[in-house]
């Protein structure tokens, strides 16, 4: 990779970059584009499909810069002016034929049953069910990740303040579809809030003039905030959502720094305005944590001292069961990142870094560009905002291991801190008590299902994801792993989803949490794929692996399972017999039939 082109990336990791206005992001994306399809940036790209009711291509300008700076490769096609529907439902496949990933654009003028001024509030129902079944329709047609922008407010408000409080309001009718179909979605889709983004932006987020010239209706600033909130929505559907909000201490958390003045001297309460801010900040802190976004805390101190207020002040929000991970030392940030990551068994491209101070955020942006580093203002008071512009952790829906998944990565780390200190690494393990469990597929499980194999990157075989009705339909198939032991339950945490094909069992995909690494789930799981080939009668185990920059640790674990390749496409197979020795797993398996072990 050339100078040029590193310097390109950079430009587009760097702090604040989808700040700027819209011809600098314009020019950015050009350039990315330009550099994506002469092979200058590694693929293979992710392809990506544009459908809107309006001219899309000042939208599309800016996406290849936004997606590259969360680690998406991306071609852009864009279908044309209002072409939802028909280049969803085109037979031949249209502009959606071989996506990766479909971004659906409607505005308020896509609402077709709008109810009249005097309408009841049954009326309004029946109004918003009716167009709900019109997309249930284009939904199904849709069998990939998909992002759709809801429908956007209105400008006119022909009923005054009534418009969006009265059933007869077209900004009632909006808000109500919009309110229905986050409801109604399956789980490969992700909506995007038009109203959120259109408060957000203000007054410039409707260019009636613009729309009239060439039917683009955002101005300038409402086009870069769609943009980079379709980016993050899509890098979430793509498995590149962030992971990891890492803290500075001092006068991040709170005022002051405590080594010098104590718990006593620290800002941090409501007797200042300052003092609230650092508390707006740890709130914020704790809400993504309860929703399963995973803390960390990365400080030059003394860990002593550092711990101290998260047990000892009386007004912090934060305790130090909410971190999931304490690095507190005097080497630099860098190195400490590097720490939390490999603790965590997460990339570095899954960390966002939080940090008062310049000169450190500068250093970890120099030496850590994967990390996403957050441009803070000096008022406090700004933090959170700093952080939501980032728009790293987005998400469709929450699961229970969500909500669960600080606690989890907590555990994972003083695992592993004990295992570093056991001498018998196997005794340490069966001493754990882990057990799998089978989890059949069904309402309590399908969105976690789908989810996971979205999301995984590093233990995945290959690019495959799966729609709700695809599991569903092949629910015998698919092995899904509740992995337990006696600290805590980690969830659903492994899926292989199998079918049977020429005297063989596929393996379409496989997927595991890096969560669970090193406790060997990996052995259980295919153990589990083994029964089910050995009760349908078949000898072989087949999957197709493709190597990407972040599941190389596969082609080992694959080697060691006793899978052989056999093509130069990434072909793997393993024969039953003669069953190969396998290691020591320690984990008990549960499944729905009681056939343990």
């Amino acid at each position: 990779m050339d100078m040029a082109v590193t310097t390109l990336i950079d430009e587009c990791r760097a702090p604040g970059f989808a700040s700027q206005d819209y011809v600098a992001l314009q020019r950015a994306g050009r350039r990315v584009r330009k550099a994506i399809a002469s092979g200058e940036i590694a693929g293979p790209p992710v392809r990506i499909a544009v459908v809107s009711s309006f001219l899309s291509d000042m939208v599309v300008d800016l996406l290849p810069a936004l997606l590259l700076r969360r680690g998406v490769v991306a071609t852009i096609a864009a279908g044309p002016y209002g072409g939802i529907a028909t280049e969803i439902l085109n037979p031949g496949g249209g502009v959606c034929r071989g996506a990766d990933l479909v971004m659906v654009l409607p505005t308020h003028r896509d609402l077709a049953h709008a109810p009249g001024f005097d309408a009841t509030r049954a009326d309004s129902d029946a109004a918003v069910a009716r167009e709900v079944a019109d997309w249930q329709g284009l939904w199904s047609a849709l069998a990939v990740p998909t992002v759709q922008l809801s429908f956007d407010p209105p400008p006119d408000r022909p009923l005054g303040e009534l418009d969006g409080l009265s059933p007869g309001g077209l900004l009632f009718h909006a808000r109500s579809v919009n309110r229905a179909i986050a409801e109604a979605v399956p789980a490969h889709v992700t909506v995007v809030d038009a109203e959120a983004l259109a408060q957000r932006v203000g007054p410039a987020w409707h260019d009636a003039a613009l729309y009239a010239l060439c039917k683009q209706p955002f101005g300038a600033a409402a086009l870069v905030e769609v943009a980079d909130t379709l980016a993050a929505a899509a890098a979430g559907q793509l498995g590149k959502a962030r992971k990891v909000l890492v803290l500075d201490l001092d006068n991040t958390v709170w005022g002051g720094v405590v080594g010098d003045v104590g718990l006593a001297g620290l800002v941090l309460g409501r007797e200042t305005a300052e003092g609230e801010a650092f508390l707006a900040l740890q709130a914020y802190a704790k809400r993504l944590a309860g929703r399963g976004v995973i803390l960390a805390v990365c400080s030059k101190n003394r860990e002593d001292l550092a711990r101290e207020p998260f047990r000892d002040h009386p007004s912090m929000i934060l305790k130090e069961e909410d971190i999931a991970c304490f690095v507190a030392n005097f080497d630099d940030k860098a190195t400490n990142l590097r720490r939390i990551a490999a603790t965590l068994n997460v990339g570095l491209d899954s960390l966002v870094f939080v940090d008062d101070n310049p000169v450190e955020r500068a250093w970890v942006q120099r030496e850590l560009g994967e990390v996403l580093v957050v441009d803070l203002p000096e008022d406090p008071a700004g933090y959170c905002a700093a952080i939501e512009r980032e728009k790293a952790f987005p998400t469709s829906r929450i699961t229970g291991e969500d909500l669960r998944r600080n606690a989890l990565y907590r555990t994972r780390a003083e695992t592993i801190a004990q295992a570093g200190a056991a001498h018998d690494i196997d005794a340490f393990l069966a001493s754990l008590e882990p057990v799998a469990e089978v989890e059949p597929v069904g309402p309590a499980s399908l969105d976690r299902i789908v989810q996971l194999i979205a999301k995984t990157n590093q233990f995945k075989l290959n690019p495959t994801v799966f729609t709700p009705d695809e599991i569903t339909a092949n629910r015998d198939g698919v092995i899904a792993i509740r992995f337990k032991d006696r600290l805590q339950d980690h969830g659903i945490t492994a899926i292989a989803v199998t079918e049977p094909e020429d005297g063989a069992l596929v393996i379409r995909n496989w997927v595991m949490s890096c969560r669970v690494f090193s406790r060997r789930l990996e052995h259980a799981t295919l153990e589990l794929i083994r029964r089910r080939a050995a009760r349908l009668d078949l000898d072989r185990i087949v999957l197709d692996f493709r190597l990407s920059p972040k599941n190389a640790l596969v082609k080992d674990v694959l080697a060691e399972l006793g899978f052989e390749e056999t093509s130069p496409e990434g072909r793997y197979a393993a024969s039953l017999l003669p069953q190969r020795a396998r290691m020591q797993h320690h984990i008990s398996i549960v499944t729905p039939d009681g056939d343990g072990n």
